[in-house]
């Protein structure tokens, strides 16, 4: 507590002492100014009465032409010592007459009254008496306009003369200070006496107590709460000791309390496993630290107390400068840092440190206080744990990069079985045997190629690769057309396939038209396999249905429910457990050698994606039912995206340039696929076995475009498309890229090294068409659907006339081996059909194909 610098006995003696003559002095100066002003306004008034007696006397001499004697009346003034200066000037303001002689015929320009001449002007003009007193108030001059030697009759032609006096106020100022003296003198004298008896009465009445109650606060102040003032009397001071009393008494309680309080709080801070820390705002000074910082630290608590550089001393080299920036923070309360430490003895331990400040009542942070804690233990787990998690995700990775080489390693053979198929489905010469036999190839195909797509898909939804495409079709047109697909199957094992729909469901919906689609042919599909006599019946109708209200126009969101089922061998509760799960069969399809197991897996994920849930409901023996629901809004017609039917391409259009193609292609197969396809509608193809072949015959060949596989030896597609499109001659060179890969980011990788679209294997032909024309522009001839004669285009239903080209015995012998159901004999009898009739015969082979013989036996019956 900073103390007065002077006892309350001697400062108030002191205070009186000063404030009396300060008092004093003021009354003297007042007293002087006033006395001044007095005496200057009585010496001006002596002044103008004087001058105007002398100007009067000095007038009248010159009007009688006695300037000899004014001479003399202005001379004898020089004998008063308070006229400074007094002379008479002419009208050219040359004095004429002195009270000193060395003025006499000076002009008064070089004399000390210069300043005035301005003045003399005035004067003159106005004819009157003019006073001026000097700015340091210790002069005045008086000037006087005085009329010379005027000749008779002509009063106002006389000229005028100047008289000036200046006074000398000085000695009256002097004699004032000398007047205010005494009685300025007395006033102190009294002042002092007074003060002298106010502080006998203050010291006796005031000054002791006042020393009472300031050795009892200072005593509170070394912490000897036990003293009080213990004042008597009714006056203020014995109030203010009073209050003071009740507070050392407040204090005194909340005093121990607080002790206490800080008892309890030593008792758990050393209990504690963290360490508990408290430091001043700056963090310079360490006030506590719990006993668990010589546990966790390694280092002694009375180290940390003596310099609070042993705390970051003690922090790993890597994290002190970021923990040390981060120290501003405490006053915030946004401290919560994790460092690492480097006990005494080399281990090192993970440290979670928080900071919050501690506020007095006035809002002010006096105490930062905080918590530190060991998480060695945690941070292990937590390394052990993104190990863990990079270890799966190295495998995903190097499952993403097994399926996608696999991927490629299958499309590309696949490209090469498929690809050719489809060229030889389009030899018309092909003899039906023959052309059995390419469809058999081409479904096994396309069967070994949905079983690829199968894995690549499930593979997409674990990676949550997988995205909802929604778009606006005709939802009766997809049902009819999946009955047209799985219908023939269904026939072969003589099921009877039924598709319901309700009338209720719209006939245009927006949902992901392809995610259905595969959901239904699989569930589908699944129930014809599976199902060996009866029936599998597809049933569409409407759940729940939503009024859409804040659109400008009403949508109606559907709840769309599909239902498949069958009659055939069901399931155990045991193996419904595993139905939805990855590579996992039922004992039937174990059996049936199909599949892969994960079509029901994967149809649960698009249902979930497309808003439902798919259930099962199965007696053993008895069949199976699948239901699932999606949400779909009912769309319009006009929604529906244009879907042209292009006809088979079969040459180039006429009057166009000759295009040039390049393949670059490693394996053989598939580059003769594309040679065979590309030429035989009429454009110049050249191959190349590797990237870097290939960027030699584009520079040497320049063609229009590029079919470039991306996975080649001695340079890859990626490499030689860089190339190639490096220069300005190759920026109009378009690349496009053929693909076994079937992720997103191979393509995004793809597209991102400069190419301008991708086809992925197998090849379609229609795709490879449709892209050669989009980039260059390129018009094709395509076949007309209804071109030729009665036998390029097979009739749609088949009747007893259209058999009439035929012999009787030759019809008689279809009908025998119809009702016999000897399909061998019925396909010999055939291939008897002359190749101007291919129609009849493709139709009659497609009857038997599907085991329609009571349709034949209707054409071949003998008429009654």
């Amino acid at each position: 507590m900073k103390r007065f610098p002077f006892p309350l006995r001697f400062s108030i003696p002191i205070i009186l002492v000063v404030f009396s003559s300060l008092l004093g002095l003021f009354s003297f100066y007042r007293e002087v100014s006033l006395s001044a002003s007095r005496e200057e306004e009585e010496v001006i008034d002596e002044i103008q009465l004087l001058g105007n007696q002398i100007s009067s006397i000095l007038e009248y001499l010159y009007r009688t032409e006695d300037a000899k004697k004014a001479e003399i009346v202005i001379n004898r003034m020089k004998n008063d010592p308070k006229l400074r200066l007094v002379f008479l000037c002419d009208q050219n303001n040359r004095i004429i007459a002195a009270n000193h002689d060395s003025l006499q015929n000076r002009l008064v320009s070089d004399t000390l009254a210069a300043n005035s001449l301005p003045a003399f002007s005035q004067v003159r003009q106005k004819m009157s008496v003019r006073v001026i007193v000097s700015s340091d108030r210790q002069s005045l001059r008086a000037i006087y306009p005085i009329r010379l030697a005027a000749a008779p009759g002509k009063q106002s032609l006389s000229p005028v003369g100047i008289f000036l006096m200046e006074y000398d106020l000085s000695v009256e100022k002097d004699e004032a200070a000398e007047d205010a003296l005494k009685p300025t003198i007395e006033s102190m004298v009294a002042i002092a006496l007074g003060c002298i008896a106010v502080w006998c009465f203050f010291n006796k009445n005031l000054t002791k107590r006042a020393a009472r109650l300031v050795a009892t606060s200072n005593s509170l102040a070394r912490g000897n709460f036990n003293t009080r003032a213990g004042l008597k009397g009714s006056d203020e001071l014995a109030q203010i000791a009073a209050a003071f009393d009740q507070m050392a008494d407040q204090i005194q309680t909340e005093t121990e309390a607080l002790q206490e309080s800080e008892k309890r709080f030593r008792q758990l801070a050393e209990n504690m496993r963290a360490v508990v820390w408290m430091c001043n705002p700056e963090g310079s000074q360490v006030i506590y630290v719990s006993n668990a910082y010589e546990k966790i630290w390694g280092r002694s608590c009375e180290s940390l107390y003596a310099s609070v550089e042993t705390w970051f001393d003690a922090i790993y080299s890597e994290d002190r400068d970021r923990v040390i920036a981060t120290i501003a923070k405490m006053a915030e309360g946004g401290y919560d840092e994790e460092y690492r430490i480097v006990r005494l003895d080399g281990e090192i331990r993970w440290i979670r440190d928080r900071a919050f400040p501690i506020q007095n009542e006035a809002g002010e942070i006096y105490r930062i206080a905080g918590i530190a804690e060991d998480i060695s233990d945690r941070k292990q787990a937590e390394m052990e744990l993104q190990q863990a998690k990079e270890a799966a995700l190295a495998a995903n990775r190097a499952k993403s990069q097994f399926l996608a080489n696999m991927s490629h390693e299958l499309r590309t053979p696949l490209n090469a079985i498929l690809g050719f198929a489809q060229i030889m489905q389009r030899d018309a010469s092909l003899t039906r045997e023959y052309g059995q036999y390419i469809n058999i190839i081409n479904d096994s195909g396309q069967h070994l190629l949905t079983l690829i797509n199968d894995v690549l898909e499930m593979s997409k939804i674990e990676a949550g690769r997988v995205k909802l495409n929604q778009n606006s079709f005709d939802l009766y047109r997809m049902l009819d057309s999946l009955e047209d697909i799985l219908r023939p199957k269904a026939t072969a094992k003589q099921l009877i396939l039924i598709f319901e729909r309700a009338t209720s469901v719209p006939q245009y919906v927006t949902c992901d038209e392809s995610k259905l689609r595969q959901v239904l042919i699989n569930l589908v599909d699944n129930a014809i396999k599976f199902t060996a006599v009866g029936s599998v019946t597809l049933r569409a109708k409407i759940g729940k249905v939503e009024e859409i209200t804040n659109y400008p126009l009403p949508i109606t969101n559907y709840q769309l429910l599909f239902e498949v089922e069958d009659t055939g061998c069901g399931m155990g509760p045991e193996e419904m457990k595993n139905l939805f799960k990855p590579f996992v069969q039922t004992r039937t399809g174990q059996k049936s050698l199909e599949g892969t197991g994960l079509g029901l897996s994967i149809s649960r994920k698009f249902v979930n994606l497309m808003g439902g849930d798919i259930t099962v409901s199965s007696t053993l023996g008895k069949g199976s039912a699948f239901k699932f629901d999606i949400s779909a809004i009912q769309a319009q017609m006009t929604d529906l995206p244009d879907q042209p039917q292009t006809p088979p391409v079969i040459g180039l259009a006429p009057n166009q340039p000759v295009y040039r193609l390049l393949i670059v292609e490693d394996q053989w197969e598939n580059s003769l696929l594309l040679v065979k396809l590309l030429t035989s509608v009429g454009f110049e193809v050249k191959e190349a076995r590797n990237g870097q072949d290939g960027v030699e015959l584009w520079q040497e060949w320049e063609p229009h475009l590029i079919f470039m596989d991306m996975q080649m030896p001695v340079m890859n597609g990626y490499e030689a498309t860089q190339k190639i499109k490096a220069t300005a001659k190759g920026q109009a060179t378009v690349i496009i890229a053929v693909t076994g890969f079937a992720f997103e980011e191979n393509r995004a990788a793809i597209l991102s090294i400069g190419c301008d679209d991708f086809v992925s294997k197998p090849l379609q032909q229609d795709v490879i068409f449709a892209k050669i024309a989009e980039h260059l522009g390129v018009r094709y001839i395509y076949l007309e659907p209804n071109r030729g004669s009665s036998d390029s285009s097979p009739p749609s239903e088949l009747t007893r006339a259209d058999l009439a080209v035929m012999p009787d015995e030759w019809i008689a012998k279809l009908y025998q081996a119809t009702i016999k159901c000897d399909d061998n004999c019925m396909l010999q009898l055939l291939e008897e059909i002359p190749t101007e009739y291919t129609n009849l015969k493709t139709a009659l082979t497609d009857l038997v194909d599907e085991f329609e013989f009571e349709k034949i036996v209707e054409l071949t019956a003998p008429s009654d």
